[in-house]
């Protein structure tokens, strides 16, 4: 049997050492899905985490599969494993983003360098997911800036899909939205319980 993992990148102004709403929707409805030997849940990790050791760290657990959950620059560390992950076998089947805002791949995924990525508070914008995601769905809001940009497939084979926009919820606050944590769940629903094959005899 597969192992699989569930981690998740908070936003930029989410630390380790404060609570959020993003930290609380994760405990709330994402470690009901922890299964031993099966699935492994992992707490939420800042978007300026080392992407690279957790991935390595996955691997040599022997986990296979891989749900990864985001909001806003926690997009910038998504994609950031999920190119590395590629490079040493990691597959990553779901990735579910909140509000996720645009920041260049090349510029370092830390505070200083924030006055570079003046694209982020753009109103429109595209984030390119790198091949190794297989499903990407998202939401974002129009209410205030930063607002989330699109993300757009690089590959046929991915598929990606807009869950909602909405106008009731700001950037601060979409991530403690009912409605985002509902879509988390629906989705990781169906990535921790595969529909089995069936056999059809000849």
């Amino acid at each position: 049997m597969n192992k699989r993992a569930i981690i998740s990148f908070s936003g930029f102004q989410e630390s380790e050492d404060n609570r959020n709403g993003f930290e609380d929707g994760f405990f709330r409805i994402v470690s009901s899905f922890a299964k031993p030997g099966e699935i492994y849940v992992y707490a939420p990790r800042t978007w300026k985490s080392n992407v690279k050791a957790l991935a390595d760290q996955l691997r040599r657990q022997r986990v296979t599969n891989v749900a990864i959950l985001s909001y806003s620059h926690g997009q910038a560390a998504t994609t950031a494993f999920a190119r590395y992950a590629y490079e040493i076998g990691l597959d990553i089947d779901l990735w579910v983003a909140c509000d996720p805002v645009y920041r260049p791949t090349w510029l370092p995924r830390c505070t200083l360098a924030q006055a570079v990525s003046f694209r982020a508070m753009l109103k429109r914008g595209t984030i390119k997911i790198p091949k190794g995601i297989a499903r990407t769905v998202y939401v974002r809001q129009e209410r205030d800036r930063p607002n989330g940009h699109d993300l757009v497939a690089t590959s046929p084979a991915q598929i990606v899909e807009l869950a909602g926009v909405f106008h009731t919820y700001g950037h601060s606050e979409i991530d403690e939205s009912p409605e985002f944590w509902q879509v988390v769940k629906d989705e990781l629903t169906i990535w921790a319980n595969p529909p089995k094959a069936i056999l059809i005899p000849e």
